[in-house]
């Protein structure tokens, strides 16, 4: 319109909560429902505090009434592959350790030392179940576990 000039704060507000930092763009998206899925959750503060409560979230997607809850593989610009239309994705700032107590992850997610090491055992769910079995061992001096 005559007369009328547009201007633009020099700082946005951020688009994601405390403790988080916005990843990629607004509609970016990690195809699926990552390590879970919330309905009725209507906005990022919610989403933030119930990602916060699992163990598992690095970050979340909240869009709508949706929150989806993505673990730290799916915490990248790279998975982001998808389009979900007014989504925001948020990665936590200091994300949780991936080792459990009294272990140092070695290398990045997915490296792999060949074979089976000292010994090998199935049906072992989580990283603590296997940390405990580690402990058992006098040989056993680091572990990889997956799914």
């Amino acid at each position: 319109a005559p007369g009328y000039v547009t201007c633009k704060k020099n700082v946005l507000p951020p688009v994601c909560p405390d403790g988080y930092t916005q990843l990629g763009n607004i509609g970016d998206d990690v195809p699926g429902y990552g390590v879970g899925h919330m309905k009725g959750i209507t906005s990022k503060a919610e989403c933030a505090a119930k990602c916060n409560e699992r163990d598992d979230c690095a970050a979340f997607e909240q869009g709508k009434d949706d929150c989806v809850f993505n673990g730290l593989e799916d915490a990248t610009t790279e998975r982001q592959t998808g389009r979900a239309p007014g989504y925001v994705t948020c990665k936590k700032n200091v994300l949780p350790p991936v080792c459990p107590d009294g272990y140092t992850q070695l290398g990045n997610i997915g490296d792999d030392v060949p074979g089976y090491g000292v010994g090998h055992m199935k049906g072992i769910r989580s990283k603590a179940e296997c940390a405990a079995k580690c402990n058992d061992r006098d040989d056993c001096a680091a572990f990889e576990q997956g799914k």
